[in-house]
């Protein structure tokens, strides 16, 4: 018999869920020669770790304490796609600075110099789908998987190694880490970060067709793999960061009710459609938080409040008149 889940709890799965597109299974990837919307496959949820209402529950508030702490966010960047074998090329001697640094491919091999990198050409060019060297199709997506500076680079090398394993597996990629200290670039980027380059058809002929709500659970995957690597890492989506109103939370004086509970103020950003969603969300998941009679669920409520209100503050402050009358 499972045991029993409470009422916040179950509010929390309810809300929370949805808040931050968790699902309740793991779907298979389809099996097609055809192109595929990866969002239509795949899910946050992965491998059943989120298949209990409690588990659920309890991802939930870890997602809004990492919010209120303000943890470092994952920055997964989708750049312009490879087309053809030519692009191919260039692009693997761009991240690999022609073969001065280390390509680690989806096999776990190194390959490192001119000729190494050249081999792995070949191997895009021939192996499962052969590619043209003038195709005009997208054959490859390139992503950048990056951290704030003074992340450990090497804790960045192996969750994006895993994140790629859970992700594109079947399929043929490239990953390189670039570093301030290891990048021979003239200027390179503090931030450590992996160029990862796969390939868009898969060994069993299934093409790669990413959607935005593909890149956000890139970003979802990306910082779970960091966090199982001891980094503290979260993401929001934009409309997360940008679709907040003021809130406050007001005490019950009534004996028989304990807790708090949440109260609107007023409306600070126009709101439609999937903001208006997000927002019913938060409302609902906050709600429950502060009638909770645990102390740490109320004092989440309270900082979510704290938290959401000072991003309003920015977002005025960034569409105030005088920013938008500035030359």
């Amino acid at each position: 018999m499972s045991p029993s889940i409470s009422p916040i709890d179950l509010k929390l799965d309810e809300w929370g869920s949805r808040l931050f597109n968790v699902s309740t299974e793991t779907l298979p990837r389809p099996r097609s020669n055809r192109s595929v919307r990866l969002s239509s496959a795949k899910h946050v949820s992965t491998g059943g770790r989120l298949s209990s209402r409690q588990a659920r529950a309890n991802y939930v508030r870890q997602k809004l304490q990492a919010m209120v702490r303000r943890s470092p966010q994952v920055v997964v960047k989708l750049v312009r796609a490879p087309k053809g074998m030519k692009g191919i090329s260039n692009n693997l001697t761009y991240i690999s600075r022609d073969g001065l640094l280390e390509i680690e491919d989806q096999d776990g091999q190194v390959i490192l110099g001119k000729e190494a990198v050249a081999d792995l050409k070949e191997e895009w060019r021939d192996g499962g789908t052969p590619i043209l060297g003038d195709s005009t199709m997208r054959d490859a997506f390139h992503l950048v998987l990056s951290m704030p500076t003074r992340t450990d680079p090497l804790s960045v090398q192996r969750a994006a190694r895993d994140f790629a394993k859970q992700e594109f597996s079947g399929f043929q990629y490239a990953m390189v880490l670039h570093t301030f200290e290891t990048d021979p670039d003239p200027n390179p980027s503090p931030h450590p970060h992996v160029h990862l380059t796969v390939k868009a058809a898969g060994l069993d002929g299934m093409r790669l067709n990413p959607r935005k709500a593909d890149l956000q659970r890139w970003r979802e995957g990306f910082a779970e793999a960091l966090r199982e690597h001891g980094i503290e890492a979260t993401t929001t989506s934009r409309i997360h960061r940008t679709a907040h109103e003021r809130w406050t939370v007001r005490h019950l004086h009534e004996p028989s009710k304990k807790g708090e509970t949440l109260e609107r103020l007023k409306r600070t950003t126009r709101r439609h459609g999937r903001a208006q969603d997000v927002m019913r969300n938060y409302e609902q998941v906050m709600r429950a938080l502060a009638r909770s009679d645990r102390g740490e669920d109320r004092q989440l409520a309270a900082d979510l409040v704290r938290y959401l209100s000072e991003r309003s503050r920015d977002i005025l402050k960034t569409r105030s008149p005088e920013r938008d009358r500035a030359p």
